[in-house]
């Protein structure tokens, strides 16, 4: 099995994680990078510990011996000279590779019976080693919350996923890891759509949007776009992909528009995002997903500019199996832009973008039991001038209004409601 599979599913190995030990498996040996420690000429240094795992199955057992070795140098006392009984010359050397060979070893027991597990092993030879060093130099630590690399077999991730230990959310996380989801347009709202979900482990991540990532996309984009990437003309769905490709693996990119010639491509998602404009390709594909069966949220951002500012509303629509009745019957989602298009300015603000990919993937992390719902609203609408949210086809089937800068208080109010937003995203 993989090193980080193993750290992850044992409790030592991942306490010593999510403290902040550089830990590594190498060639079957626990590796414990950055230790601290006082050389002969009484300066800190830094080495590894390295010993032999024992396992049970895919977990590990109870230390079969109490031998730690060191690599990179002999451990001293804050003067240089040697630390009584820490160092047995009879302790064989042992050595993961050429670069990881024990310069020696070490035999202490805390009690007969020796070490309950790893992270006691860990902690009780750090400890020997990083007082003579901390005397030196107090700012010295052994903590340096390295990121634990995966392997190719081991998950959606390139490093190990030490949030949700530390969170304590790792049972609620794994709800999170769904087959296939995906995102269609990568324009503001879709990218920060993106940006949210590559931190989750859905297996398998495919974005479609046949447009270039050019200048003005950049600035309503997460993170920093490089000259050199705006210069080289991708297509959007290459850029992310270049960049979220860091993080994680199994991200899809497909550099072309969904249509009707291509719908069918989507039909064995187990979520969909719709982050585009208005227009037949939108209808098509609710159309679509709704007779599958196939779970979506379609996001909407409408601003203007007037006299007291850029002014508007976000919408989110979910559609779950079932539950898709009203979308159509009072008009939630509009597909065409009207007559006006060409005059439409398409304006766009990051944060804007950002808040309705938030508010998205909050009704979807509901939707998979990540958080807490008791309303199950399958329509929300955010007004900018007023900071309010406007939810509706919920649990109580009423409206409710909740004031962002009191969110702890809600009243009801008219059947109404706000009114709908446009679709550029």
């Amino acid at each position: 099995m993989s090193g980080s599979r193993l750290v992850r599913n044992s409790p030592d190995l991942a306490l010593l994680v999510k403290e902040g030990y550089a830990v590594r498996i190498v060639g079957g040996y626990l590796v414990v990078d950055d230790i601290p420690f006082v050389n002969d000429s009484a300066q800190v240094q830094w080495g590894s510990f390295l010993c032999p795992l024992d396992l049970s199955g895919d977990l590990t057992a109870k230390p079969s011996n109490h031998v730690m070795c060191f690599v990179g140098g002999v451990p001293r006392d804050k003067n240089g000279a040697a630390i009584d009984g820490l160092i047995n010359d009879g302790v064989e050397k042992w050595s993961a590779s050429p670069e990881l060979t024990a310069s020696c070893g070490f035999s202490q027991k805390p009690r007969p019976e020796g070490y309950n597990d790893f992270y006691e092993k860990v902690t009780y030879y750090a400890a020997m080693l990083l007082g003579p060093a901390q005397a030196l130099n107090p700012d010295v630590t052994p903590l340096t919350f390295k990121p634990v690399a995966t392997d190719e077999d081991d998950g959606v991730f390139c490093y190990l996923d030490t949030f949700s230990s530390r969170a304590g959310v790792t049972e609620l996380n794994n709800a999170l890891a769904l087959p296939k989801v995906v995102i269609i347009g990568l324009g503001g709202t879709g990218a920060y759509l993106l940006d949210l979900l590559a931190k989750t482990p859905i297996l398998a991540l495919h974005l479609y949007d046949g447009d270039i990532f050019r200048t003005h996309n950049a600035y309503r984009a997460p993170g920093a776009a490089g000259i050199e990437d705006l210069r080289a003309g991708k297509y959007k769905v290459d850029y992310y992909h270049q960049t979220y490709s860091l993080m994680r693996r199994d991200i899809e990119a497909h550099a072309e528009h969904v249509t009707d010639a291509n719908v069918a491509e989507i039909l064995d998602a187990d979520f969909v995002f719709l982050a585009m404009d208005t227009g037949l390709d939108k209808k098509t594909i609710i159309a679509a997903l709704t007779a599958r069966g196939v779970p979506f949220i379609d996001t909407g951002v409408g601003l203007s500019k007037d006299a007291s500012g850029i002014n508007g509303l976000i919408r989110i629509t979910f559609s779950a199996p079932g539950h898709t009745d009203y979308i159509e019957r009072d008009q939630l989602i509009s597909y065409f832009a009207g007559e006006d298009a060409e005059y439409d300015t398409n304006l766009q603000v990051a944060e804007i973008n950002s808040l309705t990919a938030v508010l998205a993937v909050l009704r979807y992390k509901k939707h998979l039991h990540f958080y807490a719902d008791t309303e199950n609203e399958h329509h929300t609408v955010y007004a900018v001038d007023s900071n309010d949210l406007f939810n509706r086809y919920g649990t109580s089937e009423q409206e409710t209004v909740i004031g962002i800068s009191n969110a702890l208080g809600a009243t009801n109010i008219e059947e109404s409601g706000p009114p709908n937003t446009g679709d550029a995203a």
